[in-house]
């Protein structure tokens, strides 16, 4: 091989590796739904992950709703207590892919992709 040969050859190699591992543009933008509703007016206590970051927050009246936008594939995990019974969903792109319901005192529910 010659040495332009042997350029050509390391440059495709080093392209495809990119394509292969793609960068989070390459993916089109994904729009995560977290809801939660339950028989009790508020959540004692809600904790949920985002693209970069895990948010909790306490006292959250029900029925609750958050939406976000996420490039790349990610896991997403929320989960919630109440007094009564609680369900937490979890939607992709508008298409229930989790949803869980738990009863109790407290009741604990989670929801993860």
């Amino acid at each position: 091989m010659t040495s332009k040969s042997i350029s050509v050859a390391a440059l495709t190699a080093i392209a495809a590796t990119v394509a292969l591992g793609g960068t989070a543009h390459a993916d089109p933008p994904t729009k995560v739904t977290y809801e939660l509703s339950g028989s009790a007016p508020i959540a004692d206590y809600v904790s949920y992950e985002v693209e970069n970051a895990q948010l909790q927050q306490s006292h959250v009246a029900l029925p609750w709703k958050t939406d976000f936008t996420v490039l790349g594939s990610r896991v997403f995990v929320i989960s919630a207590q109440s007094s009564g019974s609680i369900t937490c969903t979890i939607l992709v792109d508008g298409k229930v892919v989790n949803q869980a319901t738990a009863n109790g005192a407290p009741a604990r529910t989670v929801c993860t992709t």
